[in-house]
């Protein structure tokens, strides 16, 4: 029983195709079978060509790979460095309006009408009786 013929053994799940008829055609004395010897033992049937990658493009891909690592690494890196500034950033922040908190009170403090009242006693003075305005030279006296 023959193995290449179309409907039984390799072939039989595959139409007939222009190779598949030049191995059955004969050809002489020998039935046409000259380069079917390279195929006995072969699955003809799933050998679909193959694409390689060049030889050429593998180190290019290696050095592509870490050159993508690192940049990767130094951007997670740069990240947390900016998330450590924010932090400190937003931390001098709090200090600073804590602080701005404290100096509004004592600016409040200060400037609280009863305790000048009390100072200027304490200190000795007095209310004036009369208020002058005065006005630069050319300027005239506004009631």
């Amino acid at each position: 029983m023959n193995p290449l013929r179309h409907g039984t053994g390799v072939w039989s799940h595959r139409p007939k195709s222009a190779f598949s008829l030049k191995l059955h055609t004969r050809r002489g004395r020998r039935g046409g079978l000259g380069n079917a010897r390279q195929l006995v033992g072969r699955d003809v049937g799933n050998d679909a060509p193959r694409r390689r990658i060049p030889i050429w493009l593998i180190p290019g891909i290696a050095v592509g790979t870490v050159f993508a690592a690192l940049a990767i690494a130094h951007v997670r890196v740069e990240l947390i460095g900016q998330g450590y500034k924010r932090y400190s950033a937003v931390e001098r922040l709090q200090a600073l309006e804590e602080e701005q908190r404290i100096l509004t009170a004592r600016v409040g403090e200060l400037r609280d009408p009863a305790r000048l009242a009390a100072l200027a006693k304490k200190m000795g003075l007095a209310r004036p009786d009369r208020v002058i305005a005065l006005a630069p030279p050319g300027n005239e006296l506004r009631p």
